[in-house]
């Protein structure tokens, strides 16, 4: 028998993360600032502006919040690494 746990038992290794959700986090932020501002510009001048602006307002502010959201789940998430690495077979043990 062999020494080695099974395979779904063993860890997992998971690296650093990658330069596209170092990007991806960086743009869900900018995404978030920009939704905080149209929550503000909404709120200042939804008085002022036409019923059709300000729902044109009110889109683009869940627009930033809803890539927001998904763009920092993309860039939080530890994605494993699922590379299967050979395992070196002694004929000598055979």
């Amino acid at each position: 028998m062999s020494e080695l746990p099974p395979a779904h038992h063993l860890p997992v290794k998971h690296p650093p993360k990658r330069l596209w959700q170092k990007i991806a986090l960086v743009i869900a932020n900018i995404s978030f600032g920009c939704a905080a501002i149209g929550v503000v510009v909404t709120v200042v001048y939804g008085g002022d502006v036409a019923p059709e602006y300000k729902a044109a307002m009110g889109a683009i502010t869940f627009f930033c919040a809803a890539v927001g959201v998904v763009l920092k789940a993309l860039g939080g998430t530890s994605i494993p690494n699922l590379k299967i690495e050979k395992q070196e077979n002694n004929k000598e043990d055979a």
